[in-house]
């Protein structure tokens, strides 16, 4: 909560010029600066109950920041992966242990994980670098991530635009979301390993017929 204020005092100065602040701070989210992406929407939401910003206008903004950043990152790792993944500064931002549990989670889920990782705060950015460099499709990339930020973006903006002037209630209300959030994030990944298991079932049954 004390960063969601600090993000309010931050951005409130700039009054209607904020919607370029607040574009640029979700590009540099994009990029793996340590900023929690869902409380620069909420505060896009706050902004626009208190009239300083539109809801649609920052609605929009913050809808072009995120797959903007997503997609930098998305095409870095397609164009230059192989490089930048050699590079000391790159190392620091994705250490190796971090680096294998991306890969594992990319070999296991394949490009399904693009959509999960719209979810994933600490997962998202080098999922989306690792997914470029694997060559996924862009189109692919594009859809699944602009599927998953057509629910999780309106959702963020909207919750700080409800209860942007009661933010004890909305502290609460961010609470709720991210756990009803994180609980469909969990049966979507259930409904995947059950769909695989099927799948490897009754590949073997025909097999052994």
């Amino acid at each position: 909560m004390k960063f969601l204020l600090d993000v309010l005092d931050f951005l409130q100065p700039y009054g209607s010029h904020s919607y370029f602040v607040i574009l640029g701070m979700l590009l540099a989210c994009g990029f793996g600066i340590p900023m929690p992406e869902d409380i620069i929407l909420i505060t896009g939401g706050i902004l626009s109950s208190h009239g300083v910003t539109d809801f649609w206008w920052v609605t929009g903004v913050c809808m072009i920041g995120v797959l903007g950043g997503d997609g930098t990152v998305f095409f870095l790792g397609r164009r230059y992966g192989a490089r930048i993944r050699g590079h000391s500064f790159f190392r620091k931002l994705l250490s190796e242990r971090r680096d294998h549990q991306v890969r594992g989670v990319i070999q296991k889920y394949g490009d399904k994980v693009v959509f999960m990782a719209r979810f994933m705060p600490g997962l998202r950015t080098p999922i989306f670098f690792t997914c470029g460099s694997y060559h996924l499709s862009p189109l692919k990339f594009v859809l699944l991530d602009g599927a998953a930020a057509l629910i999780s973006v309106p959702l963020w903006v909207y919750t700080g635009y409800l209860f942007g002037k009661n933010l004890d209630e909305l502290e609460r209300k961010m609470r709720q979301f991210q756990f009803g959030i994180y609980f469909v994030l969990g049966l979507i990944v259930l409904a995947f390993v059950a769909a695989a298991l099927i799948k490897k079932r009754a590949l073997k049954d025909v097999s052994a017929e």
